[in-house]
């Protein structure tokens, strides 16, 4: 369902990117207020999240959780995004709901999580630049620093390891991540069961190429992660 919507004039780029913002969590590990509502120095999360988002595209979609259709419209009013939509129950349904409303000419379209307030504009460009390249898609990663094990369960049900991947071979993955407008909407209309939007892509065979994460562009999960998120705020002034 969409909100509000304005429209916008385009920037001269290769083509028409569009940046989608997810913000349809319910954020329950913080209790009453979603985590994307939490102040992070002066401004809300979901505000440092569409402002760098904005500055980098030349529209913008928010997605919102359903009830918060008031907040929507607040954000289309003030210029933070272009157009805001209700997201679905799972993320593949809030980036449908996004694509939904995002114009046929898109060249690019940036997915972003709201709850990432503060990747960089560079970080931002480097993704859309690396599609812009010939990449089907680009995602920023951070190399893995503690030691992953896969487990499997024994036959009286207990945690047991069955493997321990080389950790030099896996990421951490981030976003934004940016996306050919074609590749992404026939990796949302396939029948691949991946909810991740890259794994969309690998599974109808594009090419996902990784660049260099940030280590500061945290994504806000708890309390925890908010008290982070305001110390790497201040110190990034």
């Amino acid at each position: 369902m969409v909100i509000a919507m304005t429209i916008r004039e385009s920037v001269p780029t290769d083509g028409p990117v569009w940046t989608i913002v997810l913000a349809a969590g319910s954020g329950r590990r913080f209790g009453m207020t979603p985590k994307q509502y939490e102040l992070l120095g002066d401004d809300r999360v979901i505000d440092h999240s569409l402002a760098v988002s904005r500055a980098a595209a030349d529209h913008v979609v928010v997605v919102l959780a359903p009830g918060q259709e008031r907040e929507g419209a607040e954000l289309v009013e003030t210029g933070a995004a272009d157009v805001a939509v209700i997201g679905g129950s799972e993320r593949a349904d809030s980036v449908r709901a996004a694509l939904a409303v995002i114009d046929e000419d898109a060249a690019v379209i940036v997915v972003h999580d709201a709850a990432r307030p503060l990747a960089s504009g560079q970080l931002h460009k480097a993704v859309v630049a690396a599609v812009h390249a010939g990449a089907d898609a680009a995602i920023p990663a951070v190399p893995v620093t503690d030691t992953i094990k896969r487990i499997a369960h024994d036959h009286e049900g207990r945690s047991v390891v069955a493997e321990t991947p080389d950790r030099s071979t896996l990421v951490a993955v981030q976003t934004p991540q940016a996306f050919r407008a074609d590749i992404l909407r026939d990796a949302h209309a396939s029948s691949a069961g991946a909810t991740d939007d890259a794994a969309l892509v690998e599974a109808i065979g594009g090419t996902v190429i990784v660049i260099d994460g940030e280590a500061t562009n945290i994504k806000i999960t708890g309390p925890n992660d908010l008290a982070i998120a305001a110390i790497l705020f201040e110190t990034l002034g």
